[in-house]
């Protein structure tokens, strides 16, 4: 029961901050119609760095790579690996969910966007050094 509410809860959060980030790339204008519209680019590739810029000098990065169709993560504090293992890659209603561990974000346009930390109902933390309440990962060249 415990994890049913906490996944309910995780999947509401999700929703709120897909709903409340109108100022991703993905909203673009529809060339007939005058209004905006959420589209989520889907068929990229995940495969890359993906830079923590805003926090402790981009200390944090994520690096996905693809073997034999399995994706796998290292998260890297400066150079020490902090965590590693399996992404899993989830599309729901056009929207590309990441999950590293634990720890779940959205994909959209070569970012990662992740929760930091949680509220008093459901409380968690991932990145403590980071003050920002969502964090973006982006991709690096």
């Amino acid at each position: 029961m415990k994890k049913v509410s906490k996944k309910l809860a995780f999947s509401t959060i999700i929703m709120v901050v897909v709903l409340s980030l109108t100022s991703f790339k993905s909203i673009k204008l529809t060339e007939n119609k005058p209004t905006a519209a959420m589209h989520y680019i889907t068929d990229q590739e995940i495969t890359g760095v993906y830079v923590l810029e805003s926090c402790e000098n981009s200390r944090f990065k994520i690096k996905i790579e693809k073997k034999a169709g399995i994706y796998s993560f290292l998260i890297y504090d400066k150079s020490k690996i902090i965590s590693k293992g399996t992404v899993k890659k989830q599309k729901t209603d056009d929207v590309v969910y990441l999950a590293f561990g634990k720890m779940e974000g959205i994909y959209n346009e070569n970012k990662i966007q992740i929760q930091n930390y949680g509220n008093s109902m459901n409380r968690y933390a991932h990145f403590t050094q980071c003050d920002e309440k969502y964090l973006s990962f982006i991709k690096s060249e």
